[in-house]
């Protein structure tokens, strides 16, 4: 069995979901264990297969095996991110709930990074993707959907689309999320009171196997409404911790 860790000062989350990831999953696990191994965290790390229709589930089923810190989760319907992340909050432990992608574009090698931040106790750090490897659609949208946070929310982040972002779990256990919420999950824990925030510069690698799930401009046409929504909700306090889950219907 690999992975396993000794008495240790600090437990750690590691989120991925994925869909139809197979050409992915052995060599991401490989990397994450590369990392676990030399540092001196307890560690655990949750992947969320959403009913992929590959041989994603057998694959996960090989590696649980193989490596003691790997819990797997296996949604019998898709769910989509939000809904991977809403049942891997469920179960995560850690005080730091760290999300990234299965499809090897978040490189394990950042998690460092993020380590030596959680020592200092901040509340959220944030992945800044140093060259982005997307389409020049994807660019133009996130560079509109962080205008549009900076606006409506005046978030003090550079970007808020990044997906290898690190979390204090207080801040994000325990909602019901919305649709597509897993986009927003940096300004939902700003407004349950995430403050000390920091940035951190991440490498953020080409695709290698399969093919992005979004349709990337669907996701401008829709993208604005869906903003605007998450808006709403969050000045009535649909995701404040004394208010989550009571009465607020968006």
């Amino acid at each position: 069995m690999k992975g396993a860790v000794g008495e240790l000062d600090m437990l750690i989350s590691i989120v991925i979901p994925v869909h139809n990831e197979e050409q992915s999953l052995r060599q991401l696990v490989f990397e994450i264990n590369e990392v676990i191994n030399v540092v001196n965290y307890k560690i655990e790390v949750l992947i969320v297969n959403d009913a992929s229709t590959d041989k994603s589930v057998l694959i996960l089923d090989e590696l649980k095996n193989e490596y003691v810190f790997l819990v797997v989760i296996n949604m019998t319907e898709r769910g989509g991110q939000t809904g991977c992340y809403q049942e891997a909050f469920r179960e995560a432990r850690g005080k730091y709930i760290i999300r990234m992608d299965g499809d090897l574009q978040d490189d394990p090698q950042d998690l460092f990074k993020f380590f030596s931040l959680i020592e200092k106790d901040v509340d959220m750090i944030m992945g800044l993707r140093h060259l982005r490897c997307h389409k020049k659609i994807l660019k133009i949208t996130s560079i509109l959907y962080d205008a549009l946070a900076l606006f409506l929310f005046d978030s003090p982040l550079h970007t808020n689309t990044g997906s290898f972002v690190a979390i204090k779990a207080e801040y994000i256990k325990n909602v019901k999320f919305k649709k597509n919420d897993h986009r927003y999950l940096p300004l939902i824990a700003m407004r349950r009171g995430a403050s000390v925030i920091k940035e951190e510069i991440v490498n953020h690698r080409s695709r290698l196997h399969g093919k992005s799930k979004y349709d990337s401009y669907m996701k401008v046409i829709l993208g604005i409404q869906e903003v605007l929504r998450v808006f709403v909700r969050l000045k009535l306090g649909y995701y404040d911790i004394k208010k989550t889950n009571k009465g607020v219907k968006l």
